[in-house]
């Protein structure tokens, strides 16, 4: 038992989730999550506590994962995932009745005091199926994986996932990057758009025959 545990700020669900007492929140950064938490379980490195769990976030709809995934619309929910399969190249991954689809791809994580690359960032939107259609959703998840330079072996596809709710209020922060430009993020997270998947993929195949 470690010493968060002894002193009650950490206590487990039934299905083995971690809940912090009121006041308290687990909300790194992605510095923290790829080089703390990601890089230690990757290589089997010992964690003072285990508060993130393991789980295939590609199983279900965001609203429907386990633990914290029940109140996503209040916090940020953290999973580690691993496959057999390579799901860093496919911009688009089915997960129960919808699919998340990439919007930005490859951002770099570095450590700011020597600006070490040590990790990639893909930002994903959630969509919904509605019929043959689907509908664009505020939920948010932010894919982080090990770069090269970290990882030279290649041994481990272990990845950290942060899922969340884009909330009306941090849209327009959302929106701008730090350096003043405008990102889609927000606009994706926030539009109803209403697109027609299989229609999509047939002219996309289509200007590839070509």
């Amino acid at each position: 038992m470690t010493s968060f545990e002894m002193e009650g700020l950490i206590t487990y669900d039934e299905d083995g989730s971690v809940r912090l007492l009121p006041g308290y929140q687990f909300d790194p950064d992605g510095e923290v999550l790829v080089d703390f938490y990601l890089k230690r379980r990757a290589f089997s490195q010992p964690l003072p506590v285990q508060i993130i769990p393991e789980y295939d976030v590609f199983q279900s709809e965001p609203w429907r994962l386990p633990g914290d995934g029940k109140n996503f619309n209040e916090r940020k929910c953290f999973f580690y995932n691993t496959m057999g399969r390579d799901l860093e190249s496919l911009d688009m991954r089915f997960a129960g009745s919808g699919r998340w689809r990439i919007v930005e791809k490859g951002n770099d994580i570095s450590i700011p005091r020597n600006n070490y690359l040590i990790g990639k960032r893909n930002t994903l939107i959630f969509w919904e199926v509605q019929g043959a259609f689907s509908r664009r959703t505020k939920c948010v998840m932010h894919e982080f994986r090990l770069a090269l330079v970290a990882n030279p072996s290649k041994m481990s596809n272990w990845a950290v996932y942060r899922i969340y709710m884009n909330k009306e209020e941090e849209t327009v922060k959302n929106a701008r990057g730090s350096n003043g430009k405008s990102s889609n993020i927000g606009e994706y997270a926030t539009s109803d758009e209403v697109i027609d998947f299989n229609e999509e993929s047939g002219k996309r195949g289509a200007s590839l025959s070509m």
